[in-house]
C-alpha cells in the first residue's frame, strides 16, 4: 500500500455538475481521528456545578465553533465558483462559513458529496478488511 505522509488526508474533488465539465468543482475530505480530538479539544469545556455538597460535572460545547472548525477542515478548496457578476469568490475560511451558514444549495451539495466520499472509505475499508482477512497469517 502506497501512502502519502506529506498530506495524510487528501482531499477529493467533486464537480458542481457532471455534465458540464467548465462548471467547477470542489475538493472535500471527510474529518479523520487526529482532527477530531483537536475539535474536542477546542469546542468543549468541562464545567463543575456545586449543589448544596453534591459536585456536578458537565460538557459546555460551542457548537458555532465546532461548525466552523469542521467547514474549514472538510472544505479544502474549490475551482470555478463565481458569483452574480461573474467573479470569482476565494475560498477562504470566512467565505466557507458564510456560504455553509447561509446558502442552503451550497450546505446540501457539500452534504450530499461528503456522504458520497464516506461511502467511498466504507467500501475501501470493507475492500482493505476482505484482503487482510484473506492473507495467510505469518509464522
Amino acid at each position: 500500500m502506497k501512502l502519502n505522509l506529506k498530506d495524510l488526508n487528501p482531499g477529493t474533488w467533486f464537480k458542481f455538475d457532471e455534465e458540464d465539465s467548465e462548471s467547477g468543482s470542489i475538493c472535500l475530505r471527510v474529518l479523520n481521528a487526529g482532527k477530531l480530538a483537536e475539535i474536542r479539544d477546542k469546542t468543549i469545556k468541562t464545567q463543575v456545578e456545586y449543589r448544596g455538597t453534591n459536585r456536578f460535572e458537565y460538557q459546555d460545547m460551542d457548537n458555532a465553533a465546532r461548525d466552523r472548525i469542521i467547514w474549514d477542515y472538510c472544505i479544502v478548496d474549490w475551482k470555478g465558483l463565481v458569483d452574480d457578476e461573474e467573479k470569482p469568490i476565494e475560498c477562504t475560511t470566512e467565505t466557507k462559513i458564510a456560504l455553509m451558514n447561509g446558502h442552503v444549495g451550497f450546505s446540501m451539495f457539500i452534504e450530499h458529496c461528503l456522504e458520497k466520499l464516506n461511502k467511498m472509505n466504507e467500501v475501501h475499508a470493507e475492500y482493505l478488511e476482505k484482503n487482510l482477512s484473506s492473507t495467510p497469517e505469518l509464522d
